[in-house]
């Protein structure tokens, strides 16, 4: 359908107009949902992985992929475990050091993983999303970025439109860092924010002012990533009802595009401090 210049005049008054009612979930929705369930960072989830599920196994089901008639696409995860620092919400497996010799060693065996994986699939399947995760992947140089994507792209075939989307510590970028980032073809961003109050960020060691975000946000639309993901979490030290509702509004504000918002655990059997 082809518009005039007047069309398009009338269509946006149109749209001026439509006002959008609010939206209101009730307590009795909430509550319905408000239940333990499988962590959404890894797949298969956690609780699928156990002593039968061995290395046989992972091949059988990478070989049943690359031999189906139909190639269904693939989505690659790829865990960077570093951190500076302990933020002490987190049950990830991760690394604290300040050792960059030591994520150069990891990209050494990251590789031989992707060498035997693609070993076991068809070369015509494409690859439609990828996410880094962590662990901080921004811990990792942009020199040793440029070498993960390059192994990446070397082993497998990535669809032109794949999301590629990296998780984001604010405090370890800037806006050279995100330009660089979407130059290596990323266009989705994920950013741990969790509470925006100072005592609860004071109380789980990860201080960031509302503002350190928010240019955070302004250098990814800069740099022309497509989506912005918030990573809230209810439940942790020193929040309260009051607290989290700021929080929430603060969110608001910066209008990110997809929000993950999951519940504070107590894993004495991880570890030693509550998880997320």
């Amino acid at each position: 359908m082809i518009h005039t210049q007047s069309d398009m005049k009338l269509h946006e008054i149109e749209i001026a107009e439509i006002e959008i009612p609010e939206i209101e979930i009730s307590e009795e929705l909430i509550r319905r949902f408000d239940s333990l369930g499988p962590r959404y960072t890894s797949y298969p989830t956690a609780d699928r992985f156990n002593a039968v599920f061995n290395e046989s196994s992972y091949i059988k089901y990478l070989e049943e992929s690359a031999s189906a008639p139909v190639k269904a696409p693939l989505s690659i995860y790829v865990h960077l475990p570093f951190c500076a620092s302990i933020c002490y919400y987190c049950g990830c497996n991760k690394i604290i050091t300040k050792d960059h010799g030591r994520s150069a060693k990891y990209l050494r065996y990251l590789e031989k993983e992707m060498t035997l994986v693609a070993s076991h699939l068809d070369s015509r399947q494409q690859v439609i999303q990828l996410h880094l995760g962590g662990g901080t992947p921004t811990f990792l140089s942009a020199e040793e970025l440029h070498e993960l994507m390059d192994m990446l792209r070397k082993h497998f075939n990535f669809a032109q439109d794949a999301e590629l989307a990296i998780e984001i510590d604010p405090r370890t970028v800037n806006d050279n860092m995100m330009a660089m980032l979407a130059d290596l073809g990323f266009n989705r961003t994920s950013l741990g924010v969790q509470d925006f109050n100072p005592a609860v960020q004071q109380a789980v060691n990860r201080i960031q002012p509302y503002a350190m975000v928010e240019r955070a946000i302004t250098a990814s639309k800069t740099a022309g990533f497509l989506s912005v993901n918030f990573d809230l979490i209810y439940g942790l030290p020193k929040q309260t009802l009051s607290s989290f509702s700021q929080t929430l509004d603060d969110v608001i504000r910066l209008s990110p595009d997809r929000i993950a918002c999951t519940i504070m655990r107590t894993c004495p059997h991880v570890s030693n401090r509550s998880a997320a």
